[in-house]
């Protein structure tokens, strides 16, 4: 690294550290997160409000979904989470994803009871428009599944991932699904676009895990082969 590049980081991290304080990227992250749940809370309570538990279904869904959406990001940068935030990635995995998932699971059970229709809680088949307005449904099914498959991984070791990665197709038809039919969704451009970047940077996230994912493998045979090199030598 040169000695300018060195100086205007030195500078970069004093600058962060007189704004957000010492603990600069762990305040910044925290901030931004507030930001973006604060966003999403006053764009959804500033319009037209209905029945109590209609809107506290909407409440459910939006931010069961935008905690998935953070949880999904998230995991494709463990080390950082840990160098930022000091803890587990892990930890902070876990209390985000069952948070999320709790949230996500009540969303339905509200909508059934002001509704009183049981078979919302089931796929609709007629159509393939209809499975996507009703994607809720499955959506939760499959983050029920993919929750399940982290819990016993290492029972499965070798498919838990596999099924796990559900989560990301969870997170597809609960955007459709909002879109099409969601209360404050559907009718809200700022919110369809903050959410469909959230998907849009998942969708990174994931691209960009496989790809460290695929660079340690080939570090690891890399050193394997010199290792075995090193042994026939000798």
């Amino acid at each position: 690294m040169s000695s300018t590049s060195h100086f205007y980081e030195k500078d970069l991290c004093k600058f962060l550290n007189f704004v957000y304080g010492e603990k600069s990227e762990a305040n910044l992250l925290i901030g931004s997160l507030s930001t973006l749940y604060i966003t999403v809370f006053l764009i959804y309570i500033l319009r037209p409000l209905d029945l109590f538990l209609e809107e506290f279904s909407r409440f459910l869904a939006l931010f069961g979904l935008l905690s998935l959406f953070v949880s999904s990001i998230m995991a494709a940068f463990t080390r950082e989470i840990f160098q930022v935030l000091g803890k587990p990635f892990k930890k902070v995995h876990h209390i985000i994803a069952l948070t999320a998932l709790g949230l996500i699971t009540f969303h339905p059970i509200f909508v059934v009871i002001f509704s009183s229709d049981v078979s919302l809680f089931l796929p609709n088949f007629g159509s393939l428009s209809l499975f996507m307005t009703y994607a809720g449904a499955p959506s939760l099914y499959l983050i029920l599944l993919a929750t399940l498959a982290g819990y016993f991984q290492r029972k499965i070791p070798k498919f838990w991932r596999y099924i796990h990665g559900l989560s990301y197709v969870a997170l597809i038809f609960g955007v459709i699904h909002g879109i099409k039919i969601g209360g404050h969704f559907s009718s809200s451009i700022a919110l369809k676009i903050i959410y469909i970047l959230m998907l849009v940077l998942t969708t990174f996230a994931f691209g960009f895990k496989r790809y460290r994912n695929y660079k340690k493998k080939r570090r690891i045979r890399e050193k394997q082969a010199k290792k075995k090199e090193k042994d026939k030598i000798m």
